[in-house]
């Protein structure tokens, strides 16, 4: 015989348990992760400059690029 009480009540408390879990890692990592991304998005915006001023200087020099 089954027991649906049970199953239900313990389907409930896991999701609880789950939502309680990845509340926590969010709160946890979250600002963790904010910075990592905000470096890779520093970094990626230095690359950028770095390129768009080396295009500038060739252009201006009368070279044709690609």
């Amino acid at each position: 015989m089954k027991h649906y009480i049970n199953d239900t009540t313990a389907a409930i408390t896991t999701a609880i348990s789950t939502s309680a879990a990845v509340i926590h890692f969010t709160k946890t990592w979250g600002p963790v992760l904010s910075f990592a991304v905000g470096i890779v998005s520093f970094c990626t915006g230095i690359l950028a400059a770095i390129y768009y001023t080396q295009k500038v200087t060739r252009r201006s020099d009368g070279t044709k690029d690609n």
